[in-house]
């Protein structure tokens, strides 16, 4: 795999059916814009653009989680706690999400001293999309039955103040967006139930696939449209005040990623 790779290297390896592969120890600016090239770039081979925002969205959030799973096994070791204790996880995690929100540890100068980095693979072909996101630390949390509980949890999800009432550990929404993205994926009509997580060898990952030919799909762009509700950005009730400025935001990106692809 190429450390770097130019997008004339991408445009003839998205025709040969090539596999493309990023990595990162955290998701930086540069990093989450290679995606969104490359995911762009496969779309419109596909003849599929309208689906980026939701795939980008998801794809962001399960490289994010990963990312955070490593930050939090260097929490535990640094704080001497019980890895391996659910009960554990849930009293610790809020003291642990707040030394994100404060910066208190410098986490991406230790996570590339402990080579903990995260691999991102998409494989594509007419018929879909199977993107899967591997944590290819030597020593991680084993948190599968953490983040099995908040997908299934996250599938019902109709509205933000779902995800609250679930994780009352998180009262800032540290990680939410993946719930959000899960809801957006769903208001498309494509199936984020296609989910799937595992440890092959002793690596954790977790892939999403995304079919073409999802005869509910309804892009985002036809719904804005049509003036259609798209849960949760219409039911501004629903969205704690605290959230939405991000949310605006989530939104404005989300328009104008559209009218760039109907140009």
């Amino acid at each position: 795999m190429k450390s770097s790779i130019s997008e004339a290297d991408i445009e003839n390896g998205i025709k040969s059916g090539y596999k493309i592969g990023l990595n990162c120890f955290t998701p930086m600016t540069t990093f989450m814009r290679n995606m969104e090239i490359i995911l762009r770039m496969m779309l419109i081979h596909y003849g599929k653009l309208d689906m980026l925002p939701a795939i980008f969205g998801v794809v962001h959030e399960l490289v994010r989680f990963s990312v955070i799973s490593n930050m939090r096994y260097l929490f535990y070791k640094k704080e001497n706690l019980e890895i391996l204790n659910e009960d554990s996880f849930y009293e610790n995690e809020p003291e642990f999400l707040k030394t994100i929100s404060n910066q208190d540890i410098n986490y991406r100068e230790l996570l590339v001293s402990h080579k903990m980095y995260v691999q991102t693979i998409l494989e594509h072909n007419s018929e879909g999309f199977n993107i899967t996101v591997y944590n290819m630390s030597e020593n991680f949390l084993d948190q599968e039955f953490y983040l099995r509980k908040y997908l299934r949890q996250a599938m019902q999800y109709t509205n933000i103040m779902d995800y609250f009432q679930d994780h009352p550990e998180d009262p800032q929404g540290r990680n939410l967006g993946l719930a959000l993205s899960l809801i957006l994926l769903r208001e498309s009509g494509l199936r984020p139930d296609l989910m799937r997580m595992g440890k092959p060898g002793s690596k954790n990952y977790s892939r999403i696939e995304i079919p073409f030919n999802v005869d509910s799909y309804k892009s985002i762009r036809d719904k804005i449209l049509n003036d259609e509700l798209i849960v949760p950005f219409e039911k501004s009730n629903l969205i704690p005040p605290q959230f939405r400025k991000e949310f605006e935001a989530r939104r404005k990106q989300m328009e104008a990623d559209l009218q760039v692809s109907n140009n």
